[in-house]
C-alpha cells in the first residue's frame, strides 16, 4: 500500500502520452464529485467539531482552559506520548532488520517476509488485539507454557498494564512502520554499496554511510505514520490497557459516549487533531511531507538529499570508525540479518497462528494446547443468530460503502493522474487525510454531522462514515495501475481514429478494471473491519461483526470469537491472494 502512494503526483511528469493528457480540464472536472464528498463528510466535520468545543454558540474557551487546569487530564496526555513514543521506538528497532531484508533479499525470503507483513496489515485490529489477550493473560498461552518449563511460580501479569498495551500496539504498528521503509529501501542502488566496498569500506560502513542515509526518507516516514497512529490508538489500548494507563482516546470515548459531555469531548478531539497536525509540520521541516508519502519530483533517498540532512565530514568519521569497528565485531552481512528477520517474521504471524490454532478446539472455554480438535466453535457461529445477524449488518454497510468509495475514488484517481489543476498539492492533503488523522476525532465529529441530518444510529450513515475512510485506499491502488498503463495502446488507438470516449472505453478501462476490483475488495475489507465509526456512529443501535466481537471481548471472552477472528483473517488473506493473481493477470 505504501508502494502505491508514489504514483499519486503522476500527472505532471507522465509518459502517458497526449492520448491521455486530451482534454486535460475534461479529466479534471472528474475531481469535483470526491471532493465534495470528503469536503462535506470530512472537513465540514472536523469544523464543526471545534466549533462545538468552542461552545457554539456561546464561544467560551472554557472547555480547553479546562484541559489544561486539570492535572488528570495533562496526566492522560503524557502517558499517551509515553505510550506511543515507546511504541514507535520498539517498532522502529524491531521493522528496520525486516524491511532492510525485504530490500536486499532473494526472492523465497522476500516472499516470505512479504506474506508476515502483508497479512498482519490487512487483518482486523481488533482480531490481532484478541489474540493478545489469548497470549498474555492470566491463563494465557505464554503464562502456561512457563509455568510448564517450571521457569515461574505463578502467572506474570502481562495484560491489563502498560506492558501489554506496548506489546500489542507494537505488534499492530510494525507492518505500518516497515511499508514505507521498504518502499524507499527497494529504490536503493545496490550498486552504491558495492561501490563503497570496492574502495575499502568494511559491510558495517558500507551500511552506515550509504545504505542508512539513503534511506532515511523512509525512516522518516514510517516513524511519522506510526507515531501519528499510536497517538490516535483506541482499540488496543482500551482492550489490554489498565485504569492507570488511560489514554486520551479512551478520555475521548469516556466523554462522549459515557458521560454525553459533548463540548468537552470536542475539545479533548481538537487538542489531539492539533498535536497531530504539529508533529506533521514538524517531520516536513526535516523532510517534505509530499517526499515522504511519494509526491516529489525529488527522487526520495537520492545523494543530494542526504547530504544536505547529513554533513559528507559526519559520513566520513562515521565510516572510519565502523571500518575500525568492523575489526572487532561479527560483519553486518551474511545470515544474521536474514535470520533476525525470519525470526521477526515469525512473531509477526504468531498471533494470527494462535488465534487459528484455537479456533478448532474442542473445549468450551480456551486452554493451550488444546484438548482436542472440534468445529463446534464454527457451528457455534453459524448456528448464532446475534452473529449472523451482526454479519449480515456489515455486509449490507460494507457493500454500500464500497460502491461509493470505488465510485468517487476512482474518479478522484483518474483526475489526479490525468488531470491538470493547480492546488494539486492541496488536493492530495485531503485525499489522504481521513487515513492520516487519528480515526476517533474523525469519527466523532462525523458522529456530530449524522446528529444534525439524522443519520445516526443507521446502516446508511454508517457506509458514508466507512467510504470517507475507505476513499484514499481505492484512491492510491488506481493511480498506481494508470501509472503502470503502457500508452502505446492509447496513442495506437487515438492513430487509428478513435476518439477519446472510445479509447477510454476500449483501451483503458479493461486494462484498468483488475485495479478497481482489488480497490473495490479492500474498500469493503475496511469498512468490514472497523470497530471505532461504529462505537460513535451506531451509538448501539447497530451491531456489526466487529462490534459484536468488541462486546464479546468486553463481556465474556467466548470460543467462537477466536473462530470469528480467523475468519475475518482468511477473508484478508483471499482479498490479497485475489489482489496478487489479477495483478499478475494485468501484466
Amino acid at each position: 500500500m505504501a508502494d502505491a502512494m508514489n504514483s499519486i503526483a503522476i500527472e505532471g511528469r507522465s509518459s502517458l502520452g497526449p492520448a491521455a493528457s486530451a482534454r486535460p480540464t475534461l479529466w479534471a472536472w472528474l475531481l469535483l464529485p470526491g471532493s465534495i464528498f470528503l469536503l462535506v463528510l470530512f472537513v465540514v466535520p472536523l469544523v464543526g467539531l471545534l466549533l462545538l468545543a468552542l461552545g457554539m454558540p456561546d464561544w467560551t474557551m472554557a472547555n480547553f482552559l479546562r484541559i489544561g487546569e486539570n492535572p488528570a487530564y495533562l496526566t492522560v496526555f503524557r502517558k499517551t506520548l509515553e505510550i506511543s513514543v515507546s511504541v514507535t521506538a520498539l517498532a522502529f528497532l524491531l521493522s528496520y532488520p525486516v524491511a532492510y531484508a525485504l530490500a536486499t533479499g532473494g526472492p523465497i525470503l522476500r516472499t516470505i517476509l512479504l506474506v508476515a507483513v502483508v497479512l498482519p496489515y490487512f487483518s482486523s485490529v481488533l482480531a490481532r488485539t484478541f489474540a493478545w489477550i489469548l497470549l498474555l493473560g492470566r491463563n494465557g498461552v505464554i503464562n502456561g507454557m512457563l509455568l510448564e518449563l517450571g521457569w515461574v511460580s505463578q502467572p506474570i501479569a502481562m495484560l491489563y498494564n502498560r506492558f501489554g498495551v506496548i506489546i500489542g500496539m507494537t505488534h499492530i504498528i510494525m507492518p505500518l512502520m516497515i511499508l514505507p521503509m521498504y518502499t524507499v529501501m527497494s529504490g536503493i542502488d545496490q550498486g552504491l554499496l558495492r561501490a563503497a566496498r570496492a574502495n575499502g569500506a568494511s559491510p558495517i560502513a558500507a551500511f552506515l554511510t550509504v545504505f542508512l542515509p539513503l534511506s532515511l526518507p523512509g525512516v522518516m516516514a514510517g516513524v511519522l505514520l506510526a507515531f501519528i497512529y499510536c497517538l490516535g490508538f483506541y482499540i488496543t489500548p482500551a482492550l489490554l490497557g489498565g485504569v492507570s494507563d488511560l489514554t486520551i482516546t479512551m478520555a475521548i470515548s469516556s466523554q462522549i459516549v459515557d458521560q454525553l459531555n459533548w463540548n468537552f469531548g470536542s475539545a479533548l478531539s481538537m487538542v489531539l487533531l492539533v498535536v497531530v497536525l504539529v508533529i506533521l509540520w514538524i517531520g516536513s521541516r526535516f523532510f517534505p511531507i509530499d517526499q515522504l508519502l511519494g509526491l516529489s519530483d525529488q527522487k526520495v533517498g537520492s545523494g543530494k538529499v542526504v547530504r544536505r540532512q547529513i554533513g559528507t565530514q559526519w559520513l566520513m568519521r562515521v565510516g572510519s570508525g565502523a571500518n575500525a569497528l568492523d575489526r572487532w565485531l561479527p560483519s553486518i552481512g551474511g545470515r544474521g540479518i536474514t535470520l533476525l528477520a525470519g525470526f521477526l517474521a515469525v512473531l509477526l504471524l504468531l498471533p494470527v497462528l494462535i488465534v487459528a490454532y484455537l479456533s478448532f478446539s474442542s473445549s468450551s472455554y480456551f486452554v493451550f494446547p488444546v484438548p482436542g480438535y472440534s468445529l463446534r466453535n464454527y457451528e457455534g457461529y453459524f448456528s448464532n443468530a446475534l452473529w449472523l445477524r451482526a454479519t449480515f449488518a456489515s455486509v449490507r454497510v460494507g457493500l454500500m460503502a464500497t460502491g461509493m468509495a470505488t465510485v468517487l475514488g476512482g474518479m478522484l484517481a483518474f483526475g489526479l493522474s490525468r488531470g491538470r489543476i493547480r492546488g494539486r498539492g492541496v488536493m492530495v492533503a485531503l485525499v489522504l487525510s481521513p487515513i492520516i488523522m487519528p480515526t476517533i476525532v474523525v469519527a466523532v465529529a462525523t458522529y456530530f454531522l449524522m446528529v444534525q441530518v439524522g443519520l445516526q444510529g443507521t446502516e446508511f450513515g454508517l457506509a458514508l462514515g466507512h467510504a470517507v475512510h475507505a476513499i484514499p485506499y481505492v484512491v492510491v491502488i488506481v493511480v498506481a495501475n494508470l501509472r503502470d498503463l503502457n500508452p502505446t495502446y492509447e496513442r495506437a488507438a487515438r492513430s487509428l481514429g478513435a476518439d477519446p470516449l472510445a479509447t477510454f472505453r476500449t483501451i483503458v478501462a479493461p486494462l484498468i478494471m483488475p485495479a478497481f476490483i482489488v480497490a473495490a475488495f479492500f474498500a469493503f475489507l475496511t469498512s468490514f473491519d472497523d470497530v471505532v465509526y461504529v462505537l460513535f456512529l451506531g451509538i448501539g443501535r447497530i451491531t456489526t461483526l466487529p462490534m459484536r466481537m468488541w462486546d464479546g471481548i468486553n463481556q465474556d471472552i467466548n470460543p467462537t470469537i477466536a473462530a470469528v477472528a480467523t475468519m475475518q483473517m482468511v477473508f484478508a488473506a483471499l482479498v490479497i491472494v485475489l489482489g496478487t493473481m489479477l495483478g499478475r493477470r494485468k501484466k
